[in-house]
């Protein structure tokens, strides 16, 4: 659904940047400049119904804001955006998107706007502050990094592992192990916090009660979630398998 606006956005971005910098020659990919990549992860409010995913794309940064309200609904605000002058803030494009998605059919029920504004910003200890210049949305609330795992699934042989969701400072991680017909044999569920500075997660868990084990989650260079238990480190194969979630 994110993707529905990005030539727009794209466009919109060009424009703007060859307004407001040109005199700078400033460039928006994230490679080309390090100060883009503090922003790019997932990051949670404190209560767990808010969160920002911020990624690059088409050339910029983007963010999509997400406020779960419950009853399979969840409020959704899109930006596309750039680093200021002095490159300390991320900036939009103001053409940004407010709507109401049902996370079952991924429809849009409503659009409130398609003019919205923003600013994005790091404080002094790391936390992400989002500034609506519309309507001044989600005032006072500051959002902690969890890392780009959230909501990937990834296959460790027959075992599928889904970053289900974040509850009460900690990843809620589900393993489903499937037979050669793809059906769910036994499932588990881990437990996990993140460590901003080595970007992991050490996750703690098991199939059987009797028999807890703890994982550590990582990213390798290809981008690849990599398991590693007891010393040993597996690369996970990324799964489109939907169908029984």
């Amino acid at each position: 659904m994110k993707k529905l606006f990005a030539l727009l956005l794209a466009l919109c971005l060009a424009f703007a940047a060859t307004a407001a910098f040109a005199e700078e020659d400033f460039g928006y990919y994230p490679d080309e400049y390090p100060e883009c990549k503090g922003f790019l992860s997932t990051w949670i409010a404190e209560d767990g119904t808010w969160r920002i995913e911020v990624y690059g794309e088409d050339g910029g940064v983007k963010q999509m804001v997400v406020h779960r309200l419950g009853d399979n609904k969840e409020d959704i605000w899109e930006y596309s955006t750039a680093l200021n002058e002095e490159r300390t803030e991320l900036v939009a494009v103001p053409f940004g998107l407010h709507y109401m998605q049902d996370t079952v059919t991924l429809d849009w029920d409503t659009t409130y706007y398609e003019d919205g504004d923003a600013t994005f910003a790091l404080n002094e200890a790391g936390q992400l502050i989002w500034n609506d210049l519309k309507e001044d949305a989600g005032k006072g609330l500051v959002f902690d990094k969890i890392g780009n795992f959230f909501g990937g699934r990834w296959m460790k042989g027959n075992l599928e592992v889904y970053f289900f969701d974040w509850y009460e400072g900690e990843y809620d991680i589900r393993l489903y192990e499937r037979d050669e017909d793809n059906e769910i044999v036994r499932d588990a569920i881990l437990k996990g916090t993140y460590d901003p500075e080595t970007d992991t997660i050490e996750a703690t868990g098991a199939f059987d009660e009797e028999d807890p084990f703890t994982v550590t989650f990582s990213y390798d260079e290809q981008k690849n979630v990599v398991w590693t238990e007891n010393g040993e480190s597996t690369v996970l194969e990324y799964s489109y398998n939907t169908d029984n979630f």
